[in-house]
């Protein structure tokens, strides 16, 4: 997903490809050795109520049309009515990030220096966050989440959790105990607002001791996402899309199963191939949404 102000391309479009590996590779480092190859993955569809859902970080949009949906994430800058959108039955929930902060956030200015790590280097502006220092936990906790739920977001949508463990693979001296922080910050959240619907963005590496304290998972670039420098779009190749598949396997498992919300990527014009991406990902069991790449547009399916 993405974050606010200058970062709002970010994941739009798409993280650095060699940071994406690196999020991958974290995840399977942190799964069961159970999991199988890589072409051998087979997720099989489970019999469920289809969830129309959609992620918009636009300022405005009417809120009829959002209300519409079942599930709707949105940027706690929006402008309209979230109490009318709420209002249709839809869950709304509030982005989140847990794991990064934009030096633009004016929350910055309350965050102990400490608690600030280095600039992501492939998304300039944006620095990763030390999740285990108590300044992190307690601005996310006492501050930045009531505010969200004042607003009358029903929902959060955590982000940025792949950054922890993706640290913590990288240097196990200076970030150990990055991911053990990531769960029990999740956890927390989860004791603290146990009526507000709780949807992780990718965070994989988290999900084996995490699936029963979130409602659902997306699945972000599952099958396609914009293009290398942000131009066009991509279908993701075989070999990163089974990964994925792989790393998905303890919502797929968990009894019930979690809900994977699926997020790609691509062209609202080419409708033969938007129609593509939704077959597939429903082949999977899946509950897609199919945006632009600024997530800054309402895109129906086409029916």
């Amino acid at each position: 997903m993405i974050e606010e102000g200058s970062s709002i391309d970010r994941l739009a479009a798409g993280w650095g490809r060699s940071t994406r590996r690196g999020f991958l590779a974290a995840g399977a480092a942190f799964l069961s050795a159970t999991t199988r190859a890589a072409g051998s993955i087979r997720v099989s569809a489970v019999a469920r109520k289809p969830i129309r859902w959609l992620a918009f970080y636009g300022a405005a949009a009417e809120e009829a049309v959002l209300a519409s949906y079942d599930i709707v994430v949105l940027d706690p800058a929006f402008r309209g009515s979230i109490s009318v959108v709420a209002s249709g039955g839809a869950r709304v929930c509030g982005y989140l990030s847990l794991g990064e902060i934009s030096m633009s956030d004016a929350l910055v200015a309350q965050l102990d220096p400490a608690a600030l790590l280095p600039e992501n280097p492939d998304w300039p502006g944006i620095h990763r966050v030390d999740i285990r220092h108590p300044a992190w936990r307690s601005l996310i906790l006492d501050v930045r989440i009531p505010a969200i739920a004042a607003q009358g977001f029903t929902g959060l949508m955590l982000d940025t959790l792949d950054s922890p463990p993706y640290l913590e693979q990288l240097n196990q001296v200076c970030y150990r105990g990055m991911r053990a922080a990531a769960i029990e910050l999740v956890a927390s959240i989860r004791t603290r607002w146990p009526d507000m619907m709780l949807i992780m963005n990718r965070g994989y590496a988290l999900l084996p001791d995490i699936a029963g304290q979130i409602d659902a998972v997306i699945a972000e670039s599952l099958m396609t996402s914009p293009g290398p420098l942000g131009e066009g779009f991509t279908w993701v190749d075989r070999h990163q899309l089974d990964q994925q598949l792989a790393l998905l396997q303890p919502a797929t498992r968990r009894n019930p199963p979690l809900p994977i919300l699926s997020l790609d990527y691509w062209n609202p014009d080419d409708t033969s191939t938007m129609a593509e991406i939704y077959r597939r990902e429903r082949e999977f069991g899946h509950h897609p949404y199919v945006a632009t790449r600024s997530l800054d547009r309402i895109v129906s399916e086409s029916r």
